[in-house]
């Protein structure tokens, strides 16, 4: 999961966090019955760590962190196993 920096650290990381978890979620119809057992265990990870991130503010964003990077790597995980990135096409 890419991060982008726009306004404070606790914002931004509930934005991408937010973002991840909306796009899982729309793929996840077509998806099979591993991908979506997958989601039931990580999202209510996900749901926890968005309920801190709100709740925490600027102070404990670093500490927050951690928690995100972990999260967000297995969402992203999670998002390549549903939809999995395309292989370049050839050079024209």
């Amino acid at each position: 999961i890419a991060r982008v920096r726009s306004t404070t650290p606790t914002a931004d990381l509930l934005a991408e966090l937010k973002q991840a978890k909306d796009e899982i979620r729309l793929k996840l119809h077509l998806a099979g019955m591993e991908a979506r057992t997958a989601w039931e265990k990580l999202e209510p990870k996900v749901d926890e760590l968005e309920r801190r991130m709100a709740s925490a503010g600027d102070a404990a964003a670093h500490e927050l962190e951690a928690a995100f990077d972990q999260i967000g790597k297995a969402l992203a995980r999670l998002r390549d196993d549903v939809d999995p990135p395309k292989p370049p096409g050839p050079v024209l």
